[in-house]
């Protein structure tokens, strides 16, 4: 598995060679193209690419993976049970599809923080302790990603059944909706999703 940074991994793979043709090599490098690291690696095709995120260090991980043609059955059995051991996986038909992957879940867990960081604040403002504010809204967006799974329906439903009308989760979506917030952050996701590609597009020049 090589797992360093993107600007590292032309020199961190140097050592490995030559490889065994029969070597499965995983990948987990953001934007970091298979032609590039399979020319890097002298030619070695087995190659799976792959996108975790950080939860899989408590086991609630969730990784996206390509294989190209040149990997096996077996291969990708294999890649599977690696990424399977520390979350949920997702086979993807097209390499490329691994940036906007980048995009949601490998960059996704910073933006949850984000807003767990933005959500304790608010109840720090408004007279929560802050022991008492962290707690509530941790254990709001594990509750309410919990549920989400449980339920298995569209998120715009659950919200819809939180939302009473003239209520006051009706109030805050209102503020929200006014300052565009979903539009900014669909658009703050498409460029980590770009910046990936960036990342690919300068590592095969060199």
């Amino acid at each position: 598995m090589l797992a360093v940074k993107p600007q590292h991994m032309r020199e961190a793979v140097r050592p490995l060679l030559p490889l065994d043709p029969a070597t499965v090599v995983v990948t987990i490098a953001a934007g970091i193209r298979i032609a590039d690291l399979s020319r890097w690696l002298g030619g070695h095709a087995a190659i799976v690419r792959a996108m975790p995120n950080t939860p899989a260090l408590v086991h609630a991980g969730v990784a996206g993976l390509y294989a190209p043609p040149a990997v096996d059955a077996e291969g990708r059995d294999r890649a599977q049970t690696l990424l399977g051991a520390v979350g949920e996986t997702v086979w993807l038909p097209r390499e490329e599809d691994l940036d906007a992957v980048t995009a949601v879940s490998g960059s996704g867990p910073a933006y949850v923080f984000y807003f767990i960081e933005a959500l304790e604040r608010a109840g720090v403002e408004m007279g929560l302790a802050p022991e008492a504010a962290r707690t509530l809204a941790l254990g709001t967006f594990a509750g309410a990603a919990k549920l989400a799974q449980a339920r298995g329906e569209d998120p715009a439903v659950l919200r819809a059944k939180v939302t009473s009308k003239g209520g006051t989760t009706e109030r805050a979506l209102r503020e929200m909706e006014g300052a565009a917030l979903k539009a900014r952050f669909i658009e703050a996701v498409k460029a980590a999703c770009a910046r990936s590609k960036e990342l690919g597009e300068e590592s095969g020049r060199d």
